[in-house]
C-alpha cells in the first residue's frame, strides 16, 4: 500500500439560478406616482419608430431606472396568466407628451406597444418632477425571452431605455436526505395545467444526465418529487423545465462545498507505476508531487512535477515511497 497525503486546491465552478417568487394580481393596469393622471392605449404609431434630435433643454436622463419583473394574474375560475410588470422613472418635461412601452418576443418576433399619456395641465405644473410609471398588462409565456423598450413621445434620439428579460420558469425548494441519498424537490410558481420535468445532472459545458427525470403533473396538488443520487458533488445540479417545446431550463447547483468526493479518484497502478487523479467535476487544479518532511508539517515540492489540468492528472514511473505525497 502506498501512503499518499493529498492536498488539492480546487476552484469550483458554481452555477446559480435566477428564480424569484412571482407576485399575484387580480387585474392588470397602469399607475403613475406623484398624483399624475395618466392613461394608456395600444400603440400603432409607426412614426414614433423614427427618432429625431432632442431639444437642447431636454436632459438625456429624462428617462431612467427601468425595472422588469413578472406577475401572475389569477382570476377565480380562470387559468392564471403571466404578465410583465414594467416600471420606469420619467422627469416631466414640456417637450415630452408621454411614453411608449414596447415588448418584442425574441422567440417569435411578435411585438406589442402601449402609449402612456399624461394630463397636460398637471404635467406643466410639475415640470422637472419625477414620476414613476408602472404598467403590467403585457401578457407573456413561461420561459419567454423578451426585449423591452421605453421611449419618449415624441421619440427623441438617445433618450431610450431597453432591456432583455427572461420570464421565470419555476422556483425550487429542496431537502437532502444524506442517509438515504435522496433529494426531495418542491416546485412552485409555474402555471397550473402544465406538466413540469425535474432531473439531477452534472454541470459541465452542458448538464449531463445522472438518472431518469421525474414528472410533476400540473393538475396534481402535490408539486414535489424525490430523486436518488450516488454522490454529492460540486457540479451536481437540480434542473427543471416545463413540458412544452423549447422550454427554458432553470438550474440550481447547491452542493458547491461538497468537495470531499472529488479526492476519491486517486489511483496508483503498481504494474505500470503510474499515479493518476481524475476529477468527477470540472475543476481548475494545480498539482505537485512532494516529499513529506519528518515533522509532517511541510511537504517539499519535487522539482519539475507541477501540472495544470482541468481534466486527468497522471504521473509515470512513480516510486512507492511512504513519504511521497500529491499536493
Amino acid at each position: 500500500m502506498i501512503s499518499i497525503h493529498v492536498q488539492i486546491l480546487l476552484i469550483i465552478l458554481f452555477w446559480n439560478s435566477d428564480c424569484q417568487i412571482i407576485p399575484r394580481i387580480e387585474e392588470c393596469g397602469l399607475s403613475c406616482s406623484q398624483g399624475i393622471h395618466c392613461k394608456s392605449k395600444p400603440s400603432s404609431d409607426i412614426f414614433n419608430s423614427f427618432c429625431h434630435d432632442a431639444p437642447a433643454s431636454l436632459s438625456s436622463m429624462v428617462l431612467k431606472s427601468m425595472k422588469i419583473s413578472t406577475v401572475m394574474k389569477c382570476v377565480q375560475g380562470s387559468p392564471c396568466s403571466l404578465h410583465l410588470n414594467i416600471k420606469g422613472t420619467l422627469s416631466l418635461d414640456e417637450n415630452v407628451r408621454g411614453l411608449e412601452i414596447c415588448s418584442l418576443s425574441l422567440d417569435t418576433q411578435q411585438s406589442q406597444c402601449t402609449n402612456v399619456r399624461f394630463a397636460r395641465k398637471k404635467s406643466k405644473m410639475l415640470n422637472g418632477k419625477k414620476v414613476q410609471v408602472q404598467f403590467n398588462c403585457i401578457e407573456v409565456n413561461v420561459a419567454q425571452h423578451i426585449y423591452v423598450t421605453m421611449k419618449t413621445v415624441p421619440n427623441y434620439c438617445e433618450v431610450k431605455l431597453s432591456q432583455e428579460y427572461y420570464v421565470e420558469a419555476g422556483k425550487f425548494d429542496y431537502n437532502v436526505d444524506r442517509a438515504r441519498k435522496i433529494i426531495s424537490v418542491n416546485v412552485s410558481n409555474f402555471l397550473r395545467d402544465q406538466d413540469y420535468y425535474v432531473r439531477l445532472c452534472h454541470k459541465w459545458f452542458t448538464c449531463e444526465d445522472v438518472g431518469a427525470f421525474a414528472v410533476i403533473k400540473g393538475k396534481e396538488s402535490l408539486k414535489s418529487v424525490s430523486l436518488k443520487y450516488s454522490q454529492l458533488l460540486p457540479c451536481l445540479c437540480i434542473e427543471g423545465w416545463l413540458a412544452i417545446p423549447d422550454a427554458r431550463r432553470i438550474q440550481l447547483c447547491p452542493f458547491e462545498n461538497d468537495t470531499k468526493a472529488l479526492w476519491d479518484n486517486i489511483v496508483y497502478n503498481p504494474a505500470t507505476q503510474t499515479l493518476a487523479w481524475e476529477p468527477a467535476c470540472p475543476v481548475l487544479v494545480m498539482v505537485n508531487l512532494c516529499r513529506l518532511t519528518k515533522s509532517n508539517d511541510y511537504c517539499e515540492d519535487i522539482q519539475n512535477s507541477s501540472k495544470n489540468s482541468p481534466e486527468k492528472v497522471k504521473y509515470s514511473r512513480v516510486d512507492t515511497h511512504p513519504r511521497l505525497c500529491m499536493k
